[in-house]
C-alpha cells in the first residue's frame, strides 16, 4: 500500500486498509473492482487496436474506445477489438468527428446520421453499454436557434433514438463551457432533449475546470458513467493521483449514490507518449489502491 501511494501520489487518506473497511465499503469495493477501465484517448496517436492491447496488458478488464479515424468507428473494427482480449465497455463519439455531429448543413446532417448509425452498430458489436457525447452550444438568438441549433438537436436526438433501439445509454459529459458546466445545467440540458436513453455522466477534471467540486457534482447528477483524471491549478487531465483532487470524497459520493458504472481513467495523452506500459501499470495501481483488492468476484 505504501508503494502505491509513493508511485502515484495518492494521498494516504485516500486508501483505507481492508481490515478497516465496513461491510458496506467492502461490498462497494467488490462491485467496483471489476469495472476499472482506461480510455484509448490517453494513448493517442497510437492505433486503437494497439491501445486496447496496452490497456489489457496492464490488467484492465475494460476500456473506453475513442475512435481516431473512420475505420476505428466502423462495425468491422469489432473484430480487431476482440483480438485484444478486453471488453470495450464504452465508446466516446470521436472528437475528430464532432464537427459532423454539431453541424447544421443539410448535406452533413445526412452523412452524420449515417455515421451515427454505424457507430451505434459498432457499440452493439463490441458489447459497449455507453456512448459518450458533449453538450452542444445553446443559441439564444431566435434566428440562430431555428437555423443552427434545431438541426443539431435533431442530430443528437437521432443518435439517442439509435442508442435506445440498441439498448445503449447516451451519456452526456459535463463541460466547463456551455450548457453542461453546472450540475443543474447538465440536468436541464438532458431534460430538454426529452429522450430516456440520454443520461448524465461526470468528468472530474471538467468539474474542477468549471470551479466546481466533482464530488458535489456526482451527488447532484447521479452519473451513469465517469471520466477520472486529476487537476492541479492550470494543469488539467493529469493522471489520477497526481494532482489535488480529493479522491476519497469522490469515492464517498459514488458510494452514497450507489454508483454501479465503469471507472474510466481518461488523462490527457501527453503523459503517455513514452513508457506507456509503466504508466498504465501505475494507473491500474491507483484505481485498485483507491477501491481495494480486485480479487473480488464480479456481481454483474
Amino acid at each position: 500500500m505504501a508503494e502505491i501511494a509513493k508511485t502515484t501520489n495518492v494521498k494516504t487518506t485516500d486508501i483505507i486498509a481492508a481490515d478497516e473497511m465496513t461491510p458496506d465499503e467492502k461490498a462497494f469495493n467488490a462491485k467496483a473492482a471489476n469495472k476499472y477501465s482506461f480510455s484509448t484517448a490517453a494513448l493517442y496517436p497510437r492505433s486503437a487496436a494497439e491501445s486496447l492491447r496496452l490497456i489489457a496488458g496492464a490488467g484492465f478488464l475494460h476500456a473506453e474506445l475513442m475512435p481516431q479515424c473512420f475505420a476505428d468507428a466502423s462495425e468491422s473494427f469489432a473484430l480487431k477489438a476482440e483480438r485484444s482480449k478486453i471488453h470495450v465497455a464504452s465508446v466516446h463519439y470521436p472528437l475528430a468527428m464532432f464537427s459532423m455531429l454539431y453541424n447544421a448543413s443539410p448535406g452533413m446532417i445526412s452523412e452524420e446520421r449515417a455515421f451515427a448509425e454505424g457507430l451505434v452498430r459498432l457499440c452493439a458489436a463490441l458489447g459497449a453499454e455507453i456512448l459518450v457525447i458533449h453538450p452542444h452550444d445553446i443559441q439564444t438568438e431566435v434566428q440562430l436557434k431555428s437555423s443552427i441549433e434545431q438541426p443539431i438537436r435533431g442530430n443528437i436526438l437521432h443518435l439517442a433514438e439509435q442508442c435506445y433501439r440498441a439498448k445503449i445509454i447516451l451519456a452526456v459529459e459535463n463541460s466547463p463551457k456551455g450548457a453542461g458546466w453546472t450540475a443543474e445545467g447538465l440536468l436541464e440540458y438532458i431534460e430538454s432533449l426529452g429522450n430516456s436513453s440520454i443520461k448524465p455522466m461526470v468528468d472530474t477534471t471538467e468539474a474542477c475546470e468549471a470551479g466546481l467540486d466533482p464530488a458535489e457534482f456526482i451527488l447532484k447528477v447521479s452519473p451513469v458513467h465517469l471520466h477520472l483524471s486529476d487537476h492541479s491549478g492550470e494543469k488539467k487531465h493529469l493522471p489520477a493521483g497526481e494532482g489535488d483532487t480529493d479522491w476519497q470524497a469522490i469515492k464517498n459520493a459514488l458510494k452514497i449514490k450507489a454508483y454501479a458504472g465503469y471507472y474510466t481513467l481518461e488523462p490527457v495523452y501527453r503523459y503517455y507518449l513514452a513508457e506507456p506500459e509503466d504508466k498504465l501499470a501505475l494507473a491500474y495501481d491507483f484505481v485498485s489502491g483507491l477501491f481495494g483488492s480486485t480479487s473480488a468476484t464480479s456481481e454483474d
